[in-house]
């Protein structure tokens, strides 16, 4: 297997002039892009202890921090500032005084200072275009493995590298790695959960850990999740209004996302992260936290993820692809739903795995009054297309050779 390099398409957005600020959760990749795909002249890390890593400008200490970044400015240049939340507001504020030359693009890890930074009575409003960075999007990440892997195991490692701390980490076993790390090295994925609510200044309590338990555990209705919670007396009330604050700041935090429910108001909730979704689910159902199991004890389990999992990045991918909307459909229920503007524009169905055509035949039936195009995707063909059913198959998806719309 050669080195996973993912480019990804979000550096082109970041060549347009002006200057930005890019902002995300911790490990999902801001260093490494910014590093590799876009292009700087000096470049400067910010250390906890606000000593300074400089490349390309000699800054010695804060104090002459701006006046140093302020000349490459002036001279058209453009400057990275990674970790930049970590800086006395001064010193952003002086930096402002260069505004408009040159490029300037500041780095951070905190949702919290990225609000403030662009709160109506902050002396940075207007200065910064917001560009959130969050999971590589499907479309680059299995574009960037599909020459490395078969197509079927590129389909579910896809899933879980996303996430870009694990790719150094893959092998073409995604059973071994979720295995390894929701399970066996399960502290990794707690830590950065640990970290990211410490970049916010806000404890991981009993109750947020709770909540993220729940998620994983693939309750999704807030109400239930309330009602829970209140019978371990954790919450006041069994009232979702009472819970809505706390989902509302794991999803600004970027380790909750919300789906919209076709044809509704409501939402499904789910943990953003395949790998953590993982660790809480195998948690609720093993205690892999509290015990060593084997792989032969949870496989059923990680198997059972992987097809969640896969059926997850496929409805991604697709949206993507055809520029929709991710949405779920309860009724009829089918796997996934792309819409544009409101309309279904394609409903699928994913069956990893052996299929016959008794599978396809049912899917026919649960759509058959639903408008655009039906899409079957499995691992390998195995049978022919129907007139009213794409089938699509992993070696499809790597390519992305997909039906038209």
């Amino acid at each position: 297997m050669g080195s996973i390099t993912v480019v990804r398409s979000e550096a082109k957005e970041l060549d347009a002039k002006g200057w930005i600020l890019i902002y995300g959760r911790r490990k999902v990749g801001k260093t490494f892009l910014l590093r590799n795909f876009v292009r700087w002249d000096g470049f400067v890390s910010v250390r906890r202890d606000l000593s300074l890593r400089c490349e390309g400008l000699e800054a010695e200490n804060l104090s002459d921090l701006a006046e140093k970044v302020g000349k490459l400015l002036e001279n058209d240049r453009v400057v990275v500032i990674d970790e930049f939340q970590r800086l006395p507001m001064s010193i952003l504020e002086d930096l402002t005084m260069y505004h408009p030359h040159g490029r300037l693009i500041l780095s951070g890890s905190s949702l919290g200072v990225v609000r403030k930074i662009f709160s109506p009575k902050s002396p940075l409003l207007g200065f910064f275009i917001p560009f959130k960075l969050s999971l590589i999007n499907p479309i680059d990440i299995i574009s960037s493995l599909r020459d490395l892997f078969k197509p079927e195991d590129a389909v579910e490692l896809s899933c879980y590298l996303r996430d870009p701390w694990l790719i150094p980490l893959a092998t073409d076993d995604s059973l071994k790695l979720v295995y390894t790390y929701a399970c066996r090295y399960w502290q990794v994925v707690r830590a950065l959960l640990g970290e990211a609510f410490a970049e916010e200044e806000r404890a991981l309590t009993k109750l947020y850990e709770s909540i993220l338990l729940l998620l994983g555990s693939f309750k999704w209705r807030i109400g239930e999740i309330a009602s829970i919670l209140y019978s371990r007396g954790l919450i006041r009330e069994p009232s979702s209004s009472h819970l809505a604050g706390f989902v509302k700041n794991l999803v600004e935090m970027d380790l909750v996302r919300s789906l919209k429910i076709y044809n509704s108001r409501r939402k499904i909730y789910r943990l953003k992260s395949p790998i953590m979704e993982a660790f809480y689910y195998l948690d609720s159902k093993y205690e892999v936290s509290e015990r060593q199991v084997s792989l032969s004890e949870v496989k059923p389990a990680i198997e059972f993820l992987i097809r969640k999992h896969v059926e997850d990045f496929v409805a991604d991918l697709l949206a993507q692809y055809y520029g929709g909307r991710r949405e779920y459909l309860m009724s009829p229920e089918v796997d996934l739903i792309v819409t544009r503007r409101g309309r279904p524009v394609l409903v699928g169905e994913v069956k990893w795995g052996r299929y016959d055509t008794e599978d396809v035949e049912r899917f026919r039936e649960k759509v058959r009054h639903m408008p655009g195009i039906r899409i079957f995707v499995t691992k390998e063909k195995e049978s022919a297309a129907y007139k009213d059913v794409q089938i699509v198959d992993a070696d499809d998806l790597v390519h992305l050779e997909l039906p038209k719309l």
